[in-house]
């Protein structure tokens, strides 16, 4: 597998990112990874979003995981560490994914361009999970996406009305970001197709299961390629 460290350029910043592929690749399917809050472990370093990277390149797809601007090295407007801190408080407490959207909006055009495809898929976790459904909702060309941890009881999942893509919803039965009766409630207003994987004895960051998880998706992903 080679790993690829990239810039791609969102709003006029640059922003980071690693794009991983089997040396072999040739006319394959990418995979964009949207990490969660930079404050809750929200990088492309994250264990669940390597991981998935990972997997996902070793197994016919190219991915790209990438850091939201202010994040690692990716740009933003704000020089220290003290306003970078406090604009992601803010974007959590108002929950305000624009920027954030942005750049996985830039990130998808750079993944797609280099890669000449649109057979595109894409995973989102916890505060990336908005993110990703969001530009699911937006991109004609992504084809199937898997939300991870998605904070429903801050999120109203009334977006994905309409949206007939495939859809993986994975949460955790003791995940702090949403409650199982929380996630429960958002799958009764998700239109189908859809599917719940729940893990058990498992909290939100999903320690020595991230294997699992990304060999659920793949598995997802590969079965919904050709059918959509």
């Amino acid at each position: 597998m080679i790993e690829e460290y990239i810039n791609f350029n969102s709003d006029g910043r640059k922003i980071e990112g690693i794009l991983s592929y089997d040396e072999d690749a040739g006319d394959l399917p990418v995979l964009l990874l949207c990490p969660p809050h930079p404050h809750l472990g929200g990088d492309m370093e994250n264990n669940v979003i390597t991981t998935l990277g990972n997997v996902l390149a070793e197994n016919g797809f190219v991915t790209l995981r990438f850091n939201y601007r202010g994040v690692g090295k990716s740009e933003s407007v704000f020089d220290n560490i003290a306003d970078k801190y406090s604009y992601w408080e803010n974007v959590l407490k108002n929950d305000d994914y624009a920027d954030a959207l942005a750049d996985a909006t830039s990130a998808l055009g750079y993944l797609e361009s280099a890669i000449d495809t649109n057979r595109s898929f894409i995973v989102g976790y916890s505060f990336g999970a908005v993110v990703a459904m969001m530009l699911s909702v937006k991109s004609v060309n992504i084809r199937a996406f898997a939300l991870i941890s998605t904070p429903f009881g801050r999120f109203d999942p009334a977006l994905l009305v309409g949206c007939i893509k495939p859809k993986l919803i994975i949460c955790a039965d003791n995940d702090f970001a949403s409650s199982i009766e929380d996630v429960e409630e958002a799958m009764l207003n998700i239109p189908d197709p859809k599917r719940l994987e729940i893990f058990e004895n498992c909290d939100h960051f999903y320690i020595d299961k991230e294997h699992i998880i990304a060999n659920k998706v793949h598995e997802f992903f590969i079965c919904n390629s050709i059918s959509y």
